[in-house]
């Protein structure tokens, strides 16, 4: 298969995954799935809080292991929104990359995976309680999320490179 194939292919295939995550992530609440708010400090009103006098007690139930012999493998992970969403930005990643090596240009194909990336990192600080020190009201997250996919999308279809010069797979 020859690069001028593959561009068009990678770049398609990138819209396509992009817009699947997005929709995707919009469903699962946000990217819940990066483990970042076990990291980043409570989210919750439990655990100690500014004052070392006031605690305040954990009223949620505890989860239990369910052991009812039933196997792990019976579990559908594809009908986890989680599953779909690092998915389709896994593909979005690797689009973007085997698009970056089509334009054989080093800057702007740089820039071509980390447009998603930014635009990865806008998604996640948008996503509530995923930052204990940030919280975004209902229009300034609207304003997060459509800078995020204005970041990928001006990138993708207006700037970003296309197949790179004197590619010719002649032997």
């Amino acid at each position: 298969m020859t690069w001028h194939r593959v561009f068009p292919l990678a770049r398609i295939t990138g819209h396509v995954a992009w817009w699947v995550f997005v929709v995707v992530t919009l469903f699962a609440g946000g990217i819940t799935w990066t483990g970042a708010s076990e990291y980043l400090g409570p989210t919750s009103g439990t655990g100690w809080s500014g004052n070392r006098q006031a605690y305040s007690e954990i009223t949620a139930p505890v989860a239990i292991a369910n052991f009812t012999g039933a196997s792990s493998f019976e579990h559908d992970p594809w009908t986890q929104l989680e599953v779909l969403s690092v998915t389709a930005f896994a593909v979005v990643l690797l689009a973007a990359v085997i698009e970056a090596i089509a334009s054989r240009q080093v800057v702007p194909g740089i820039v071509t995976v980390a447009a998603p990336c930014v635009a990865f990192g806008l998604l996640l600080s948008a996503t509530p309680g995923v930052l204990d020190s940030i919280q975004f009201g209902t229009m300034q997250t609207l304003g997060v999320v459509l800078v995020a996919v204005a970041v990928r999308e001006v990138w993708a279809r207006r700037f970003a490179p296309g197949p790179g010069i004197g590619t010719s797979d002649k032997p």
